[in-house]
């Protein structure tokens, strides 16, 4: 059942569907139908809502001998805003232009004119001057001898209403009927109007924002430009002077002073470690993305001997399944499986044995899930939403190296897939999830 704001197209198939009954209902149903299609063809070229609403008028002045009409809407303090006078109606008006048009805005809802608005129904008054809603007009109102007021229905809510005067014999109940049959096509058209209008808004603020993206992208590519050129010179003058230190004073320097070097050496090491991750992570926002199908397998199968070096010396107990074919950029998904099996590695240090399961999960339709879980430290969920921002760690700096944007670069890196992430924890370890869009059909 349509709400009482909302527009129904029941006036217009009773008016053009009823069987009629003489001559002249047809005559009315053929000029009906004829003014439903010009409303349509003549607006077609108009450029503004206003040009639009002008056409309606006109049409539906011929079609009902009007020698004037209006149209206007109640605004946000219920008052009435004339929004568009026919070119007979300006030419009726007695006063200027300028003067007029601010009449015209935020009138009392009152007179003649609120009688249908406040019941949002259809009325006819011909004898205006005598009806007991009548009100004084102000100075150079055209004179009106006759009235019909049809309720707008907008999208969105908003109530409004065309009006007609001034035909000679007066208005009738068939008038009123083609009218309401009439505004259905034509609130149509206005409604079409402002969705175009807001899609024109919609898209020059997002041509702003893209504006403002790209100034940001050339920002963080001078940033990026800044650290590593003028950030890693005053590190290799500090590791380079710390080396020399190291092997010209070795007889000179004491414990506490080669300590001291230690400490120096080990943080400059990992501001250039934290700088190249910002790099990477700055980067894989920014790069282009060369998507194809990717054998996840393999990927898995090189990250792992890529990480070789951290599992000498370990009892490791690797458990990969099956990995089917994703739609991914491979070098984008190589570092982030890298990158959770480099965590799995760091984080399981503490266990006699380690176990690393590899596995993916494809029972859902379009979506492809990556999963690596390690029998490690683990974590508390409280904090899985910690996991994947910039610089954010659950553990010290002594228990477990990291610069805390290893998981940001994971996340950013899928999200650009159209992907997410997750992660389950527990004292017996964490499970890291990936999903890529993709599945059967990959």
């Amino acid at each position: 059942m349509p709400q009482k704001n909302e527009p129904t197209e029941e006036p217009l198939i009773e008016a053009l569907t009823s069987r009629p009954q003489d001559p002249e209902q047809t005559e009315r149903k053929i000029a009906l139908l004829q003014a439903i299609i010009r409303i349509s063809r003549e607006t077609a070229d108009c450029e503004t809502e206003e040009e639009a609403a002008r056409v309606g008028l006109r049409v539906a002045e011929e079609l009902t001998g009007s020698r004037i009409s209006f149209l206007g809407e109640l605004n946000e303090l219920g008052h009435f805003d004339t929004t568009t006078l026919s070119e007979a109606g300006w030419d009726a008006c007695g006063i200027p232009h300028d003067e007029a048009v601010k009449l015209l805005k935020n009138m009392p809802n009152r007179g003649i004119n609120r009688v249908g608005l406040s019941e949002q129904r259809s009325w006819i008054i011909n004898e205006p001057a005598s009806h007991p809603a009548a009100v004084r007009k102000p100075e150079g109102h055209p004179p009106i001898n006759s009235f019909l007021g049809v309720p707008l229905r907008f999208a969105g809510g908003i109530t409004g209403m065309m009006a007609l005067a001034n035909k000679e014999s007066g208005y009738t109940e068939e008038d009123r009927q083609q009218m309401e049959a009439l505004v259905i096509s034509f609130v149509e058209t206005l409604n079409r109007r402002r969705a175009e209008r807001k899609i024109s808004e919609l898209n020059r603020e997002l041509e702003r924002h893209l504006a403002q993206l790209e100034d940001a992208n050339r920002e963080l590519e001078a940033f990026s430009y800044s650290v590593s050129h003028d950030l890693r010179a005053p590190l290799r003058h500090i590791t380079g002077f710390v080396e020399l230190l190291n092997k010209k004073e070795q007889d000179v320097l004491d414990e506490k002073s080669r300590h001291y070097l230690k400490v120096i050496s080990d943080a400059a090491t990992k501001m250039g470690t934290l700088i190249d991750d910002l790099l990477v992570f700055s980067r894989m926002g920014r790069s282009e993305m060369r998507t194809m199908t990717v054998d996840a397998g393999r990927l898995v199968r090189e990250s792992i001997g890529e990480l070789e070096p951290e599992t000498r010396g370990r009892d490791i107990r690797w458990e990969i399944g099956e990995l089917p074919p994703v739609k991914a950029d491979a070098a984008m998904l190589r570092l982030v499986l890298t990158n959770l099996i480099s965590n799995a590695l760091k984080f399981t240090r503490p266990r006699p044995q380690a176990r690393i399961t590899i596995g993916a999960l494809t029972d859902r339709p379009k979506e492809t899930r990556l999963f690596v879980r390690d029998n490690g430290v683990g974590f508390e969920m409280k904090y899985a939403e910690r996991l994947f921002a910039l610089f954010q760690r659950l553990h010290s700096e002594e228990e477990f190296e990291g610069t805390g944007v290893g998981l940001a670069n994971v996340q950013r890196i899928i999200h650009r897939h159209g992907g997410r992430v997750w992660a389950e924890g527990s004292a017996q370890g964490a499970t890291f999830w990936i999903s890529l869009p993709g599945g059967e059909e990959v």
